[in-house]
C-alpha cells in the first residue's frame, strides 16, 4: 500500500482519516515505500489489516488471511467487529466472494487490445482518464485498473475478493495504482473524491443494484462522471434457459462448474462455423452460452455467466431512470455498452466557470 492512499481512505464506520502501522515495507520501483504488512487504524478504535501490500477492510478479514493472523498475533489490537456482523455479512456476501475468488484467481490473463477496447467503447477516448482520480468499484484482477492508469489516470480498485491478490500483481509496479479488498456498498473512501467513478460488469452480480449505484454516486465530486456496464435485459427464451442451468449450476462446486463450463466450447465452434447463420439456432445457442472468437473467452465467460449467487438484467432505460433519480446529468446509453452520467457542479463552481 502507497502512503498516498490514507489521503483517500476513510473509515467506512464513522468517515474518519485512518493512520497507518508499518509491520513490514519496502520500496518500489519508483522509490516509493510500500507498506507490505501493517494495519489501518482509526481513532474510533476500528482497524484493518494490510495483507501483502492490501488494505483489507471487511468485516472477515481476518478470516480471510488467517495467517496473517497468526504470524501477527502479538501486535494486533482487539477486533472489533462483531460476530454478528461478520455473520450478517457472510450471509449476504460471502459465496459471491468466494465464487470471484475462484474465478479471478483461476484466470487473470492480460489481454491489452481486448481490454482497452472494452474501456473504450461507448466513445471515450484515452484523454477522458487523463489526469483524473478514478475508482473502479469491482475491479476483479485488475485489468481495467491497469488499462486506465496507463491512459494517465491515478487510479484506486476495489474489489469483495481476493482477486485483488491478482490486481496487486498486475499493477504493482503502475506508479499511481492503488487496490483495496472492501465492499463496494461501503466503500471506505472520503465523499466526493473521485473525478470518475465507474462499475463495469458488476453491479448485476450484487444483491441490489440499484443501491449499490445510488450509494456509488455518493462518491462522485460534483462535475465528475460515474459509468456502469449492466446486463440487459433478455428475451423471454433465454432468460428461461438460463434459469433452469442456473438451478443445477449454483449447486454444483465450483471446481467442477468451471470444469463444465468447458463443454462451450465445441457450441461455440459451431456458433461461429455455421449456427449464427441459421435463423432462430443462432440465438439459441447465445442464450445457453456465452460466445466468442477466442474459445478460452467462451470458457470462461460462460463460467462467468453461471457461477454468480446474484445475476440481474435490466432494460438500459431502467438503468438510465437510475441516473435521473440522483440528478445526474449529460446521460448517455449505448445499447449494450452501458450507462454514464454526470453529477451536478455546486452553483458557486459553475458560476466561477461561467466567469472564468
Amino acid at each position: 500500500m502507497k502512503y498516498r492512499l490514507l489521503d483517500l481512505l476513510a473509515c467506512p464506520q464513522c468517515g474518519d482519516a485512518f493512520s497507518c502501522e508499518e509491520f513490514e515495507s519496502s520500496e518500489n520501483a519508483d522509490g516509493q515505500v510500500e507498506v507490505d504488512q501493517g494495519i489501518l487504524r482509526c481513532p474510533c478504535g476500528t482497524w484493518f489489516p494490510i495483507v501483502n501490500a492490501v488494505p483489507v477492510i471487511l468485516p472477515n478479514a481476518l478470516d480471510i488471511y488467517g495467517d496473517f493472523a497468526e504470524k501477527y498475533a502479538g501486535r494486533l489490537p482487539e477486533w472489533t467487529i462483531s460476530e454478528e456482523e461478520i455473520r450478517r455479512f457472510e450471509a449476504e456476501k460471502k459465496k459471491t466472494q468466494e465464487s470471484f475468488g475462484f474465478e479471478w484467481t483461476i484466470y487473470s490473463a492480460v489481454r491489452d487490445q481486448r481490454d482497452e477496447g472494452y474501456v473504450l467503447e461507448g466513445g471515450l477516448t484515452p484523454d477522458f482518464f487523463s489526469g483524473k482520480l478514478v475508482l473502479d468499484a469491482g475491479c476483479g484482477y485488475g485489468r481495467h485498473t491497469r488499462v486506465v492508469q496507463g491512459y494517465g489516470a491515478e487510479v484506486v480498485g476495489i474489489d469483495l475478493s481476493v482477486a485483488v491478490i491478482n490486481a496487486r500483481r498486475i499493477t504493482k509496479d503502475m506508479p499511481k495504482a492503488h487496490i483495496v479488498q472492501t465492499d463496494l456498498f461501503y466503500p471506505p473512501f472520503r465523499k466526493e473524491l473521485f473525478d470518475l467513478v465507474y462499475s463495469w460488469g458488476v453491479l448485476h452480480h450484487t444483491p441490489n443494484p440499484r443501491r449499490a449505484f445510488e450509494g456509488l454516486v455518493d462518491f462522485v465530486k460534483p462535475g465528475g462522471d460515474i459509468s456502469v456496464k449492466i446486463y440487459r435485459k433478455r428475451p423471454a427464451p433465454a432468460r428461461f434457459i438460463e434459469g433452469m442451468i442456473r438451478k443445477v449450476s449454483l449447486n454444483l462446486p465450483l471446481k467442477t462448474l468451471y470444469n463444465l463450463s468447458y463443454l462451450c466450447v465445441p457450441f461455440n465452434w459451431f456458433y461461429w462455423k455455421v449456427g449464427r447463420f441459421i435463423p432462430g439456432l443462432g440465438a439459441a445457442i447465445q442464450g445457453t452460452i456465452r460466445v466468442d472468437p477466442d474459445w478460452r473467452i467462451s470458457h470462461i465467460d460462460t463460467f462467468d455467466w453461471y457461477h454468480p449467487q446474484y445475476q440481474f438484467h435490466f432494460p438500459m432505460e431502467e438503468v438510465e431512470s437510475w441516473f435521473e433519480g440522483r440528478g445526474l446529468q449529460d446521460i448517455y446509453g449505448v445499447e449494450s455498452k452501458g450507462v454514464r452520467g454526470r453529477k451536478k457542479q455546486l452553483q458557486s463552481e459553475a458560476v466561477s466557470l461561467v466567469d472564468g
